[in-house]
């Protein structure tokens, strides 16, 4: 393979393919990354480090080869474009064995130990000086290390995962087995299958091969001639696998020529999600770890047992990937059965599909009576924490949080809770810090009146503005942790804010990526949910655009238009709509076409459940510059016209069938009724504007009165248009 000088990578989120966007970007390589779930602090590292992380996939630049997750299927949709440009295509671990055929390479490989062993190599062959290359699986802790690493010598330290059969790419200079476990089981069908993997590989390794003592690897090693062969002890108690880790990168060194023996590895901070201690008192103490195989688990419970012996050992376990989940459930609740208590959460499935015979359901069965009564799957965060109860001055406990899925964050979350002493607003901070990225803003007790059209009402006890999609997923995820409302707002038109504020996060889009307004065909263009509506109607106007004419007098952003179907002069958004991209309550990330969206008078459902996020538009066709000047002007003065200049929220009725609302106030006479500062317009019945001093509770005194008023001499009974922030009018107008 020709060494590339522009990769694209897909997938590039996780530990896989993070690691190799560092290396490559420090090999002088121009690297552009994708992923539908970025997160931090990854993603900023990678940006901190050069490397062009994309928010849609569309790469600057046509790149040379692109490289893919194995979560990323060939077939995927949207790799359609790429194949017709006939760009090669790459698996992460095909990449790899191709990219350093001619490099010395040290193979890390086995069941498990992988990422603990590589990285612990790694920091020692630093501490010695040696220069090497290295990707792991992990970050270190405290970043110690990239977990992606370019040098010039020929060296490189490289974890090669088996789980997606790339493994048999790779050639070797030096292969470092620490076991034979049967885990993959979606691609191994048992472990004689593995092992036979194993031991071609260790045929293709060039000079050295080092393993474990440990059966069965002496002898799948057996009758391999021409290479250097040494083990290393494993240790009999599997609670010691620390120190048969160590012996491994003991003998590796050894075998480099290098004496390790001086270095004090208890410097070494380890990496994340490898035994982690995320909180601890004298009476609880919190851990996680990525354990997902039985003899993973067997192991660091043993370890824990033996360290905390006096603790109650409470397991919130996660099953990862319904193949294996199902394959070894039995194995799975044996060991489990240590625990004092035990919890679960859901099969993480990966990129695999719902199998109910792999669900965490399935190895209940199998666990012993006192815990298969008391075990329950948790779906929400606070059933969880509530099961785990608070901490206990007569007794302490120890929560072990395992798995490889998403249960870091449920980990991450506890851990929150335990620090802020059960405050649900102090935990919710704790949790966001370093998970959101520098770029977004977050406030705590924000004053939100002035960031309204109507410029009434208090302030947000938190307040966001995430800088882009993953950090907006991680607000929304952190509000469904520790159950605080959330509210969207734009420019805060159709918004009146109580004057007791709101007891939960107020988000708002606002920055460059949010505002971003492009030109996709001739007559379509893409645009971001907090662009102006103003500023869509003049790009359109410069594009010889028409349709959009309407927008220009409506003070709002796309993302408020989409929710409420936002109109003017007969027309109405969704007449533009070709799809909208929206994060949907689960954290999907949905594109929906717009004769797919439930929408009606001032309403879209998808838009209330969600969070829209992008938008494509299509023009009513093309006209000259100056004639949609002119429509825009002719609108822009009937607006003038029949508008109040004084602060609003806009129109705040909705208009019954029989009359406009405007005119059912103007005839039961009550332009110019006030309440303090708040007063019905007499340009147009159907505002209430702000003199000055107006309260929110002033504006709804008048929206009462109003109602009242116009029931009594129409008949008709008026309803708001216009939201109240954290409350439902009912509890006002009932």
């Amino acid at each position: 393979m020709k060494r590339p000088k522009k990769v694209l990578l897909l997938g590039a989120g996780g530990m896989g393919m993070a690691p190799l966007a560092l290396y490559l970007k420090g090999a002088g390589v121009r690297v552009e990354a994708y992923d539908d779930c970025f997160c931090e602090p990854n993603r900023g590292h990678l940006i901190k480090c050069g490397v062009k992380v994309l928010d849609e996939l569309n790469p600057t630049k046509k790149p040379d080869c692109i490289v893919h997750s194995s979560a990323i299927k060939h077939d995927d949709p949207r790799l359609k474009k790429f194949k017709n440009l006939e760009i090669p295509f790459y698996r992460r671990g095909e990449f790899l064995a191709n990219l350093f055929a001619r490099h010395k390479v040290i193979a890390v490989v086995g069941s498990h130990g992988k990422t603990s062993v590589s990285g612990r190599l790694a920091w020692a062959l630093k501490e010695c000086g040696f220069e090497s290359s290295h990707l792991v699986g992990a970050q270190f802790k405290n970043f110690l290390l990239p977990a992606g690493h370019y040098s010039k010598s020929r060296w490189v330290v490289l974890e090669v995962d088996e789980s997606d059969g790339s493994i048999d790419s790779f050639s070797p200079w030096i292969t470092v087995c620490l076991n034979c476990d049967w885990d993959h089981v979606d691609q191994y069908s048992d472990r004689s299958s593995f092992a036979k993997t194993l031991r071609r590989l260790f045929s293709r390794t060039k000079d050295t091969i080092i393993h474990s003592d440990a059966k069965p690897l002496p002898e799948i090693i057996e009758g391999i001639d021409g290479k250097s062969i040494h083990s290393f002890a494993s240790p009999k108690d599997p609670a010691r696998f620390l120190e048969a880790n160590n012996n491994a990168v003991l003998q590796t060194g050894y075998v480099l020529g290098l004496d390790f023996t001086g270095i004090n590895f208890g410097t070494f901070p380890g990496m994340e999600r490898r035994q982690s201690t995320l909180y601890e008192s004298r009476e609880r103490i919190v851990v996680e770890d990525y354990a997902h195989h039985p003899s993973e688990i067997a192991s660091l419970l043993k370890l824990r047992s033996q360290l905390l012996p006096d603790h109650e050992l409470k397991v919130v376990f996660q099953p990862h990937r319904y193949s294996r989940t199902k394959a070894l459930a039995s194995s799975f609740a044996e060991e489990l059965s240590i625990a004092d208590e035990l919890h679960l959460l859901p099969t993480y499935g990966a990129f695999e599909k719902f199998d109910l015979s792999g669900a965490v359901e399935s190895l209940t069965g199998y666990l012993p009576p006192r815990l298969r009564d008391a075990a329950k799957i948790f779906h929400n965060f606070y059933d969880l924490r509530m099961s785990l109860g608070s901490k206990k001055k007569e007794t302490s406990d120890q929560v072990i949080f395992l798995g490889a899925g998403s249960i870091t964050k449920w980990a991450h979350a506890f851990s929150a809770w335990e620090k802020t002493g059960g405050v649900k607003h102090d935990a919710f901070g704790c949790f966001l810090e370093g998970r959101i990225s520098n770029q977004s803003k977050m406030v705590r007790d924000m004053p939100l009146g002035s960031m309204t059209t109507m410029g009434v009402g208090g302030a947000a006890k938190w307040y966001a503005e995430p800088a882009n999609i993953e950090d907006l997923s991680t607000l929304v995820e952190a509000c469904n942790f520790f159950d605080i409302q959330r509210a969207m707002i734009g420019r805060g038109s159709n918004l009146i804010v109580p004057d007791q504020g709101f007891a939960g996060l107020v988000i708002r889009l606002r920055g460059e990526f949010w505002r971003s307004i492009d030109l996709r065909t001739n007559d379509t263009i893409i645009v971001g949910a907090g662009a102006k509506l103003k500023e869509i109607c003049k790009f359109a106007c410069a594009k010889n655009l028409s349709g959009f004419e309407f927008l220009e007098g409506i003070p709002g952003t796309l993302g408020g238009a989409l929710r409420m179907n936002a109109g003017a002069m007969g027309w109405e958004i969704f007449d533009l709509v070709e799809w909208v991209k929206f994060l949907m309550p689960n954290g999907e990330i949905k594109q929906i076409s717009g004769d797919e969206l439930e929408v009606g008078y001032r309403y879209c459902r998808e838009a209330y459940d969600g969070i829209a996020l992008r938008a494509k538009l299509r023009a009513e066709g093309r006209a000259q510059h100056l004639e949609i000047r002119k429509v825009i002007e002719k609108m822009s003065r009937k607006r003038r016209k029949n508008q109040p200049k004084l602060a609003s929220s806009g129109c705040v009725f909705r208009n019954p069938d029989s009359h406009p609302a405007g005119w059912l106030i103007e005839q039961a006479g009550l332009k110019g009724e006030k309440v303090g500062g708040a007063v019905v317009s007499d340009v147009h019945g159907n505002f209430i504007v702000n003199e000055g001093e107006a309260t929110t509770e002033q504006v709804i005194q008048l929206i009462q009165k109003v109602k009242k008023r116009v029931k009594e001499t129409h008949g008709v009974i008026l309803e708001p248009e216009v939201n109240l922030l954290g409350h439902s009018w009912k509890e006002f107008l009932s």
